[in-house]
């Protein structure tokens, strides 16, 4: 007689099980090393938007201007668009005509850049971000982008993005220029990045404090300072926030540093203005990219008070490492 050899069920279970361990030994290696290069790609997409920054600076003798407007205005991040390889979405854009139009309370989008809106910009979107890019408004889909332009430090009224009060490199009708930056190039913040919002419908209690803002009212624009701000009680929340980077809206196109990076409380939103921070999925910090145009990793244990100086453009504050 002729005898098989061949594995018991016992033997099976064994191998089996042998493979489940490596597998589950090796599986955070794999995740650790995709997360790797999607850090890294996404320290390349704020390299390319501040070299682009610069080209803008070479060509208009300053870094892109937002427009004075909120409601109806373009972001420094739409002006860029032909110098990040997008001149063919940038030649769909007519920037003398308003984004917005009709009423403040209920605006619509201006025809002819609707089909503008929701075009995603591959360099605008940092893949580690798992959240939803497109984001649901007055009957349109808009898409979003992580990077955001530096405001300034956040604090006091310096978080208003018109009138001249912001400290940083951008707010509304900005028109700054490396001169201006007297703080130096390699210890200001031009770009950083920040998560997308939940999206959805705003909620009366708070779902995601990393992903919403709470909308607080009281008063009119630029009337209470941050620190008010911060503690007043949200009328509601929402998930708005990096939802249309087309958009000269401080929530959705710039960022400040009032808050620390991956802070686990929400932004703070006050009429067009907001208290917005930097944020991630990456773990134990944020990428900015610098004036001078490097790209660095901040630590989330960052002191405070060296994070919001590096945000502002001309403190006269000095800097150690960070």
């Amino acid at each position: 007689m002729n005898n098989r050899k061949a594995f018991t069920i016992i033997e099976l279970l064994v191998v089996i099980a042998i493979i489940g361990i490596l597998v589950a030994l090796l599986l955070p290696a794999v995740q650790a090393a995709r997360e790797a290069a999607r850090r890294l790609s996404c320290s390349n997409n704020l390299k390319q938007i501040a070299l682009a920054s610069h080209n803008y600076h070479d060509t208009f003798n300053s870094f892109p201007m937002p427009a004075p407007d909120s409601l109806y205005g373009y972001s420094a991040q739409a002006l860029l668009l032909p110098f990040i390889e997008q001149q063919n979405i940038q030649a769909l854009i007519d920037f003398r005509l308003p984004l917005l139009v009709g009423l403040p309370w209920n605006p619509t989008v201006n025809p002819p850049l609707a089909p503008v809106i929701s075009m995603k910009i591959p360099v605008f979107v940092c893949p580690s971000d798992a959240g939803e890019t497109m984001y649901w408004q007055g009957g349109h889909l808009w898409a979003g982008g992580n990077y955001m332009a530096n405001l300034g430090s956040g604090t006091g009224m310096a978080y208003c993005s018109s009138g001249g009060r912001a400290d940083g490199v951008f707010w509304r009708g900005s028109s700054t220029r490396f001169a201006h930056i007297t703080d130096g190039s390699s210890h200001t913040v031009l770009f950083a990045e920040t998560r997308f919002g939940l999206r959805g419908p705003d909620t009366l209690s708070l779902v995601d404090p990393r992903t919403q803002m709470k909308f607080v009212s009281g008063g009119s624009v630029c009337s209470a300072t941050a620190d008010d701000l911060a503690v007043r009680p949200a009328a509601r929340y929402s998930g708005a926030r990096a939802g249309q980077w087309i958009r000269n809206l401080t929530y959705h196109s710039m960022i400040n540093a009032y808050f620390p990076p991956n802070a686990p409380v929400p932004d703070v939103a006050f009429h067009g203005d907001a208290l917005m921070g930097a944020r991630s999925l990456h773990r134990g910090g944020v990428n900015i990219a610098l004036v001078d145009g490097s790209v660095r990793f901040v630590a989330e244990r960052i002191k405070l008070s060296t994070w919001r100086n590096l945000h502002a453009r001309n403190d006269g504050q000095a800097l150690g490492d960070f």
